[in-house]
C-alpha cells in the first residue's frame, strides 16, 4: 500500500511541474479588428430626355421671369421674422433715385416687407429672392437677357453656380446694371428640366429712415429659342416636361394629353441610372383609372353602354392606346437594328410593366451607367415590322370618345446578385417605390 501511495504522489507532483512550465512558452498574437458587414444599396434616378407628339419635339420656346409678388424669399439675415419661404411684396413707394421700370416688362420693385423695416436700414440686412422654371428641349442656339437693379449690393446664383457677387458694392441704382458678364456665365448654365435663379440683395447700413435708406430688387430674365417653328404647337409645348437625372417627386409627368384623336402618335425616351449595384428594372403601370365621363351619341351608336369598360374603370380609351418599348442604345428615340424589344406592342390596358429589364429580356441596369428606354405609343393599332413602327388610327372606334385614362408609372429596381428568378410581372409595389 505504501508503494502505491508513493506512486500517486509522484504523478501529482509531475503534473504540477508541467503546468508551471506551460506559461513560459514563446507565443505571438495577430488581431484583425474592425471586421464588418454592410448592407448594399440601390439608388435609382430617372431622366426624361425626349418627347415627340405627332412629329413635334417637346421644347420650351421662351421663358420670361420678373420680380413680382410671386417671387419667393427663401432666407435672410435681417429683422424679418415671418418665416421662410415667404412671398415677396411689391414696394408701394419707389425711391425717386431708382429706375422706375424695365421697358417692356411687368417687373416691380420688391422686398420682404413694405415698407422696409426700420431695423433693416441699420443692420446690413440681406435677403435671397428665388424664381424657378422648367426648360425643355435642349439649349443649343438659345439667347438669354437679364435686366437688373438693386439697392444696394447683389449676388446672383443660377442653378447653384455663383454668377457674380456684388454684395459689398454700394450702388444706389438709378439705372440698370451692366449684366453682360453675368449673361455670358448664365447662358451655358441653362439646363433641361428645372432651373433656379436666386438673387441676394444687401441693404447697406445708413440712416434709420426707410424713406432715405430704402432697399429693393428689380429684375427681368428672358430666355428664348430662335425661330417660329417652336411655336407651331403651343398647347403641347406648354404641357410637356423634360428633366435631367433626379429622384422623382410625385409631380413629374411623362404624359399629359387632353385631346387624343385616332392616329395620334408619340415617342418618349426615359433613361434610368442605378448606383452602387447592378439591378433589374421595370416601368410598372398601376393605379389605372379608365373613365367613361359621358356617353355621347357616337359612343352609344358604337355599342357603348354605361356598364361596359375595363376592369380599371368604365372607359375604353386604354384599350386603344398601343405601347411598344425597347432598349434604346443611343437614346435617340428611334428603334434601330440590334436594339432589344422590352414590351409590346400591346394595348395600355394589358400592361403590368411597360418595359421589363429582367431575365425574360436578358437586360439589366449596370451600376453607374445610363440605360435608355424608348417608348412609342399609338392611338389605334400599332405594328412593328423590322425597325418600322406604324400606327393605324382606324382601330380606334367611337366608343372611346370623351373617355379619359390616368395611371401612375413607377420605375422599380431590384438587385441582380442572388436574384435569378426576378420577374417584373411579379412585383408587388410598396410605399417606398418612386411614383409619378
Amino acid at each position: 500500500m505504501k508503494k502505491i501511495l508513493l506512486s500517486l504522489g509522484v504523478i501529482v507532483l509531475v503534473g504540477a511541474v508541467v503546468a508551471g512550465v506551460t506559461g513560459a512558452f514563446y507565443n505571438d498574437t495577430e488581431t484583425s479588428s474592425g471586421n464588418i458587414f454592410v448592407a448594399g444599396s440601390i439608388d435609382l434616378k430617372i431622366d426624361h430626355t425626349k418627347q415627340i407628339y405627332n412629329g413635334v419635339d417637346c421644347e420650351t420656346c421662351s421663358i420670361n421671369l420678373w420680380s413680382s409678388e410671386s417671387t419667393q424669399v427663401t432666407g435672410g439675415t435681417g429683422a424679418f421674422v415671418g418665416g421662410y419661404p415667404t412671398n415677396a411684396v411689391a414696394l408701394s413707394v419707389i425711391h425717386p433715385n431708382w429706375i422706375q421700370e424695365i421697358t417692356g416688362s411687368d417687373a416691380e420693385w420688391i422686398w420682404v416687407t413694405d415698407p422696409v423695416l426700420v431695423a433693416d436700414t441699420t443692420n446690413g440686412a440681406q435677403y435671397t429672392f428665388k424664381k424657378s422654371f422648367n426648360w425643355n428641349g435642349g439649349v443649343d442656339g438659345i439667347t438669354l437677357d437679364l435686366a437688373l437693379a438693386a439697392d444696394n449690393g447683389y449676388k446672383i446664383v443660377f442653378n447653384g453656380i455663383t454668377i457674380t457677387d456684388q454684395l459689398g458694392t454700394e450702388t444706389n441704382f438709378g439705372a440698370l446694371v451692366n449684366t453682360a458678364a453675368a449673361e455670358a456665365l448664365m447662358l451655358p448654365a441653362v439646363q433641361n428640366g428645372l432651373n433656379t435663379l436666386e438673387i441676394t440683395v444687401r441693404n447697406k447700413s445708413g440712416s434709420n429712415n426707410p424713406a432715405s435708406n430704402p432697399a429693393g430688387l428689380l429684375f427681368d430674365l428672358t430666355i428664348e429659342r430662335p425661330g417660329e417653328e417652336c411655336r407651331n404647337d403651343s398647347s403641347f409645348q406648354n404641357q410637356c416636361r423634360l428633366w435631367s437625372e433626379k429622384d422623382l417627386d410625385g409631380n413629374d409627368q411623362f404624359f399629359n394629353f387632353d385631346d387624343i384623336k385616332p392616329g395620334d402618335t408619340g415617342t418618349n425616351v426615359i433613361s434610368l441610372h442605378v448606383y452602387d449595384n447592378d439591378a433589374w428594372a421595370c416601368l410598372i403601370v398601376h393605379n389605372k383609372d379608365d373613365q367613361e365621363n359621358s356617353l355621347l351619341g357616337p359612343e352609344i351608336n358604337a355599342g357603348d353602354t354605361a356598364i361596359l369598360g375595363n376592369p380599371s374603370g368604365l372607359g375604353e380609351l386604354s384599350n386603344y392606346i398601343d405601347i411598344f418599348t425597347w432598349a434604346d442604345t443611343n437614346g435617340n428615340g428611334m428603334y434601330e437594328n440590334g436594339e432589344i424589344a422590352l414590351g409590346g406592342p400591346a394595348p395600355l390596358s394589358s400592361f403590368g410593366s411597360l418595359a421589363s429589364l429582367d431575365p425574360s429580356t436578358e437586360k439589366q441596369l449596370t451600376a453607374t451607367t445610363t440605360s435608355y428606354i424608348g417608348l412609342s405609343w399609338c392611338a389605334g393599332t400599332m405594328t412593328v415590322n423590322g425597325n418600322d413602327i406604324t400606327c393605324d388610327g382606324s382601330g380606334m372606334t367611337n366608343d372611346a370618345q370623351s373617355d379619359s385614362f390616368s395611371a401612375s408609372l413607377t420605375a422599380y429596381a431590384e438587385q441582380v446578385r442572388n436574384n435569378t428568378n426576378f420577374s417584373c410581372d411579379a412585383i408587388n409595389l410598396d410605399p417606398e417605390v418612386e411614383n409619378i
